[in-house]
């Protein structure tokens, strides 16, 4: 079951009700490009703004297509300032940019990020350097062990917040939700921020994500809150979200 809406204007969400609401997809909000560095990025957006621990009471999840880029920036800034974060990725494997669009690397969900930094660094080390492949290799062995699929992650219990960062894999999530065992009833927000999957914008939707995430923990019950918390983020941050409810 799920209850889905389209903001800004929504109607209050009936957490009782299990009828379905269906929402036109929302085009990519097309954010401003950015033509600056991947070290750069991360300089500018390197304010910390830490909430108390006591405070962070939501269990979230990151989720892309490879558990790579985008999900992991944004599972090493929430776990850096103490959130009870996971991050997965939706492919069939795991897909990182190779000699060419022809010629990818194609890994299994679970190999180690180390084994996948040392077989790139093999095979061309100044290519990967250049394009940042290996910088963020790097950094994931230091988040976690290796990639994870989120549907094969039934056993990691349920999340409270999925943020996701591609509305195919929004679309993939709540498919996965909606065919499990719903039998504990109890609501996950989904929440699509569109990012590009780059460096440059990977580091912007993780910070952006922070900021998501810092106001849902902050929020006394998000239920009642949502649609205000979701069309203050967009006016701030003018970056479309689409949102949806379903349940464990």
């Amino acid at each position: 079951m799920c209850l889905l809406f389209h903001s800004p204007k929504t109607p209050p969400l009936l957490l009782k009700s299990l009828l379905k609401h269906s929402s036109p997809r929302l085009q990519d909000a097309g954010a401003n490009s950015r033509t600056c560095s991947y070290r750069r990025i991360r300089f500018i957006w390197n304010t910390r703004v830490a909430l108390p621990e006591s405070v962070m009471k939501l269990r979230y999840a990151m989720v892309c297509s490879s558990n790579q880029n985008r999900s992991m920036e944004s599972h090493f800034l929430l776990k850096r300032e103490g959130f009870d974060v996971a991050s997965y990725g939706t492919g069939q494997h795991v897909k990182l940019p190779g000699p060419s669009i022809r010629e990818p690397n194609v890994y299994d969900f679970g190999t180690p990020y180390k084994q996948m930094f040392d077989d790139l660094r093999r095979k061309d080390v100044e290519l990967y350097k250049r394009n940042g492949i290996l910088p963020m290799l790097k950094r994931n062995l230091g988040v976690k062990l290796a990639p994870q699929r989120w549907q094969d992650n039934a056993a990691d219990g349920p999340f409270d917040v999925v943020i996701t960062f591609e509305e195919k894999v929004f679309d993939l999530v709540l498919e996965d939700l909606h065919n499990r065992n719903q039998v504990l009833l109890k609501p996950v927000l989904v929440i699509n921020l569109e990012v590009k999957d780059n460096h440059e914008e990977a580091a912007i939707g993780g910070r952006l994500a922070l900021i998501l995430c810092q106001e849902l923990d902050a929020t006394e019950n998000w239920e009642d809150t949502i649609d205000d918390i979701i069309n203050n983020f967009e006016k701030q941050h003018r970056r479309k979200l689409l949102y949806s409810i379903s349940f464990y």
